[in-house]
């Protein structure tokens, strides 16, 4: 069974904390102590797949504390695994700290899982390109396929 999970910032912890700042600003406690029990929630947020190679699905979910919620779903037959570089452009997102304000874009990494039928890949994780990479070869030696890395201009299988 493979799993993989990673903290994901949200923005709506920033606008719930926000309300409940502004609950008690007015003297609405009820309001303010309710929308504070939220941001505690949203604050404590991953994201994470869970692939169980022997039942052949797959689970992908949000996690708020110890509540997970997605549903598992039938994992079609992997052709490979497969690492891609993708860039963030500052023109197409909006403003974040993942991309510095001197440079129009930044690189980021993707695993994805190349499957047979209409779906064509799972998306996996997504983060530095050798956390990547690692994760990319723990995914084909569990599933026993190919891994394939195309962040290069080589393009190579690296198993």
């Amino acid at each position: 069974m493979y799993a993989y999970e990673r903290y994901s910032f949200r923005i709506v912890t920033l606008v719930l904390a926000l309300v409940a700042i502004a609950f008690f600003a007015n003297s609405g406690f009820i309001g303010g102590a309710l929308t504070a029990l939220l941001v505690v929630f949203s604050a404590f947020s991953y994201q994470g797949i869970i692939i169980d190679a022997g039942k052949q699905r797959y689970l992908k979910y949000d996690r708020f504390l110890w509540v997970k919620i997605g549903k598992w779903m039938l994992l079609p037959p992997p052709s490979y695994a497969t690492v891609v570089r993708i860039n963030l452009s500052s023109n197409r997102n909006l403003p974040t700290p993942v991309v510095p304000t001197d440079t129009k874009s930044v690189k980021s990494y993707r695993v994805n899982l190349v499957v047979e039928g209409d779906q064509r890949y799972v998306p996996v994780c997504r983060g530095s390109r050798k956390e990547m990479r690692e994760e990319a070869l723990k995914l084909g030696q569990l599933l026993g396929i190919r891994v394939l890395d195309y962040t290069t201009h080589e393009k190579k299988w690296i198993l």
